[in-house]
């Protein structure tokens, strides 16, 4: 994973919001969805921070932790901010540990559709505990438009004998899927809140 996007580094921001549903609305949405009261953000797959920019509108005092497995993905992130001191971890948002009622927001923009439903059970409580009261998780990501469709990304991936999470290939679920398995895990609601196509921001809290 970390070796394909380091190698796209560069070319990532516009060839990612070109190809993608919403194009670079979804990037943007994220900050008009988050509490009146954020200070602290927790960002997973924070790339090269393009949902940042109209977060940082928003919120120009905001502190920001962001988790990538990219580091030059972590250096354009660094270079598009020069002037911000964001809290960059580079390794896996599955082997970490993010605390209790440290961030008002969660956040994640495209990045949690490698993962399996078990592994986003996991991820989920942790996220949960490290809300404080109040906070909430944004998921803007792209979800399968069928459940046939999910189970046939899976397939595929168990035939290639790979670790989610650990290569790049997509496996999304379908968002009433993905809205379960938040619920499951804790979370009082979770619900679509914005849709273009196959991608949706859905919040929980």
């Amino acid at each position: 994973m970390a070796q394909f996007f380091n190698s796209r580094a560069d070319i990532y921001d516009e060839v990612h919001t070109s190809h993608i549903d919403g194009g670079r609305e979804s990037k943007d949405i994220v900050a008009g969805l988050l509490p009146e009261h954020t200070a602290n953000i927790l960002d997973l797959g924070i790339g090269t921070g393009l949902e940042l920019e109209a977060i940082y509108v928003r919120f120009p005092d905001a502190q920001v932790t962001g988790v990538d497995m990219a580091e030059d993905m972590l250096r354009k992130l660094r270079e598009r901010f020069p002037d911000r001191t964001i809290e960059t971890i580079c390794g896996s948002y599955l082997d970490m540990d993010f605390g209790a009622a440290r961030y008002d927001a969660v956040v994640s923009v495209m990045s949690l559709h490698h993962l399996t439903p078990k592994q986003k059970r996991v991820l989920f409580e942790r996220v949960r505990k490290s809300l404080a009261p109040g906070g909430v998780f944004l998921n803007c990501d792209y979800f399968a438009r069928s459940r046939t469709y999910e189970i046939w990304r899976r397939g595929l991936l168990w035939l290639l004998h790979a670790v989610p999470g650990s290569v790049h290939f997509d496996i999304p679920l379908t968002a009433r899927h993905e809205m379960n398995i938040i619920r499951s895990s804790g979370f009082h609601s979770a619900k679509a809140v914005w849709r273009e196509r196959n991608t949706w921001v859905l919040e929980a809290g």
